[in-house]
């Protein structure tokens, strides 16, 4: 019935190690895909030019407190 020299099992192809080639986290120091963005352990960027940028708070209470004055200012 089974044939134990079955020649399908011998054409599957196994999954090529090189398509999961992982780095070290820079921060946390667990694997890592290459291609990734973002560390899925630490959740951390692994690169400035992945990183969104974020206006600082200090540049946006600033901004926001400068517009009071004026506002302040001509209301007065």
């Amino acid at each position: 019935m089974w044939d134990d020299d079955d020649e399908e099992d011998d054409d599957l192809e196994l999954p090529d190690d090189d398509d999961d080639e992982t780095i070290p986290c820079p921060y946390c120091r667990k694997p890592v895909y290459e291609d990734a963005e973002q560390c899925p352990t630490c959740g951390k960027y692994l690169s400035r030019e992945d990183t969104p940028w974020r206006r600082p708070v200090w540049l946006v209470g600033g901004v926001i407190l400068c517009l009071l004055i004026v506002f302040w200012w001509t209301l007065g």
